[in-house]
């Protein structure tokens, strides 16, 4: 599916590839979005534009991660787009721009959200009268977004285990504990490609289109958003560690204290098995066996060990 929007400095025409008319007009603007397109119609638009084929490779890899690269005439950024999530587990989808100083082309296999959003919204001619960079920083803005409402979503869940971990350390709190660190590994990983290269998107700009202050001031935005989901997802990452630790702590200190009173109770009776086990042989020549008070007192002497010993410990505060 091929759309394409067409400023001409005052309003938007939308079709397909019939507008795209080389060279352009003074003050005209083309977005084309490629949706699930065949290589060779892709080619061909590609090919328009001068795309470099290092470039269109990058684009139609399955799996890359986020870059920018840039030419003489254009810019090439690959991001990665949230595109749907069950708490913390979220799939992408690979968007790939390419940016003009007089077009924008995005590329993706699937439906975007944020490209949806931005070929409806009534801003467009506004944002589209700023230039392609400002369009793309615009549509880009939008993902960010995305993924920084997944981890604040995620913030009263992250609070609820901590409360939760301190009431019960239950083998179920730690298998989600360590699912949701899982995820938070690869949004680390995923905001940190994201990070640097919007950062070095912004270097370019600041270098190469420093006249161009609109640009920049939209692109600076949506990298300290980056930059912000960076930070977070790792703090996140940090605090899901933190509360897996805590987690295990507690689980060795309750069966450190179970094995600190087995432990005592077995001490107390040691003494008292080897005595009723020094008097159960059966050997004539015992003296104490033909005591009349024999029994009685060697009750009293267990008792008396088994209470000293108890005072002991408790003296001591292990128990």
């Amino acid at each position: 599916m091929i759309n394409i929007c067409m400023y001409d400095g005052s309003n938007i025409t939308r079709g397909g590839a019939e507008l795209i008319q080389l060279p352009l007009a003074e003050g005209c603007f083309l977005w084309v979005d490629l949706q699930h397109e065949s290589d060779a119609a892709e080619q061909l638009i590609f090919d328009q534009f001068g795309c470099h084929q290092l470039t269109i490779q990058d684009a139609r890899r399955p799996r890359h991660p986020p870059k920018t690269e840039h030419f003489s005439d254009q810019s090439f950024v690959l991001l990665r787009e949230l595109v749907n999530n069950d708490g913390l587990a979220f799939e992408t989808l690979q968007l790939a721009c390419f940016i003009g100083d007089n077009f924008l082309i995005t590329r993706h296999d699937k439906p975007s959200q944020a490209i949806n959003l931005w070929q409806q919204s009534e801003q467009l001619p506004e944002v589209m009268s700023r230039g392609p960079m400002v369009l793309f920083a615009s549509i880009t803005n939008g993902i960010g977004l995305a993924y920084l409402d997944l981890l604040l979503d995620f913030e009263p869940a992250l609070s609820e285990y901590e409360d939760t971990l301190l009431e019960t350390q239950s083998d179920s709190v730690l298998r989600d504990l360590i699912s949701c660190k899982t995820w938070l590994r690869k949004l680390t990983r995923l905001h940190s490609y994201h990070d640097r290269t919007y950062s070095e998107l912004l270097a370019h700009l600041k270098e190469d289109h420093r006249k161009n202050i609109d640009a920049i001031h939209a692109v600076t935005d949506v990298y300290e958003k980056f930059e912000r989901l960076n930070s977070l997802s790792a703090l996140y990452y940090d605090l899901a560690g933190d509360l897996i630790d805590g987690h295990i702590s507690l689980t060795s200190h309750n069966l450190n204290e179970t094995m600190r009173v087995l432990t005592v109770v077995t001490a107390i009776f040691v003494p008292l098995s080897f005595l009723a086990g020094l008097y159960g042989m059966n050997f004539d020549n015992m003296p104490e066996l033909h005591q009349p008070n024999g029994y009685f007192i060697l009750v009293a002497l267990m008792t008396l060990i088994a209470v000293v010993l108890v005072g002991l410990f408790k003296r001591n505060k292990w128990l």
